[in-house]
């Protein structure tokens, strides 16, 4: 390959890495927007449905869909423990608190993932990532001294909390998931674990919820921006930086889109950003750049629990 050809490669990966940080931070103001004249639940399935629902019919056309008992049954764990819990979860938690907020406290999943790899895989942290969990609980408790702030601070409370214990149902999932990562069928997997946990969303807002189920304007609008670009592109960008960059480098966009969720929660919600919560982002941000951002590049990571489960493959 010429110098120049390799040169304009570098470049589209770094529009792709702006992209996806623009993604990441629109999709929380978006999901709270979605929820004006909607079901918490309801609108969590219906995203995921939808998104896998256009995956599955792009490997039916391209013949590249795959399917079996052993990525079934992981397939459906993953719906429940990634998708229909720490979603559905978040979803609930947005009418309660600022969208900000839920993006700065499920930005802290990495620490999940270190603790669960230490305490039951027994890979021993080093200083610098203990560093990053201290400073990470550190802004939590900002983040949550802004909480007890808000009106009803009885229900914000219980958000945060409910939040930061979806994120560990995430992390745990995502450990198992790497036992079997190299052999699963990337985008199939992806697709029918989005399939059962949107199913498992719908039935439990069935069950549970009650109010309108039909979208329109606001929420119209929110749903199919989740669902097309927040789901299928945001996927399909994931899976191209994890191709081709160092995950620490991938998966570094996890730090920006707290920040950029802040502000479009300030732009498109009328949220207040408060001094409280940027130092508090901050803080949280610096923790988990020290647990994910290796010092040497032959330094080990343990962030697998922040990328998709399966986005180091392709079909």
């Amino acid at each position: 390959m010429s110098s120049p050809f390799n040169f304009l490669i570098r470049i589209r990966f770094y529009l792709f890495f702006i992209l996806l940080c623009f993604i990441g931070g629109t999709t929380w103001a978006l999901q709270k927007l979605g929820l004006n004249n909607s079901l918490p639940l309801w609108s969590a399935g219906m995203r995921f449905l939808i998104a896998s629902v256009i995956i599955i019919f792009y490997l039916i056309l391209s013949k590249r869909i795959y399917i079996n008992y052993a990525v079934f049954s992981l397939a459906a764990a993953n719906g429940l423990f990634y998708f229909s819990i720490p979603f559905g979860t978040v979803y609930w938690a947005s009418t309660y608190i600022p969208s900000g907020l839920v993006a700065v406290l499920a930005s802290g999943i990495s620490v999940y993932a270190l603790l669960l790899n230490h305490f039951l895989r027994g890979k021993p942290a080093t200083g610098r990532q203990l560093s990053g969990v201290f400073f990470a609980i550190i802004g939590v408790c900002v983040v949550f001294g802004e909480g007890a702030s808000l009106p009803g601070n009885e229900k914000s409370i219980i958000a945060m909390l409910a939040v930061l214990g979806a994120m560990g149902s995430s992390a745990a999932i995502t450990l198992k998931v790497q036992k079997h990562i190299k052999t699963l069928p990337l985008l199939s997997f992806v697709a029918f674990s989005m399939l059962s946990g949107g199913f498992l969303l719908l039935i439990t807002s069935l069950i549970i919820e009650s109010g309108n189920r039909f979208f329109y304007g606001e929420s119209l609008g929110a749903l199919l921006y989740l669902a097309v670009i927040g789901s299928v592109l945001g996927f399909t960008l994931n899976i191209t930086l994890l191709k081709h960059w160092h995950i620490s480098k991938a998966t570094s966009h996890l730090f920006i889109s707290p920040v950029i969720a802040l502000y479009m929660g300030f732009i498109l919600l009328d949220e207040n950003i408060t001094t409280t919560v940027i130092i508090g982002t901050a803080v949280v941000v610096l923790g988990v750049m020290l647990i994910v951002l290796p010092k040497r590049e032959k330094e080990t990571l343990n962030v697998n629990s922040t990328k998709k489960p399966g986005h180091n493959l392709s079909e």
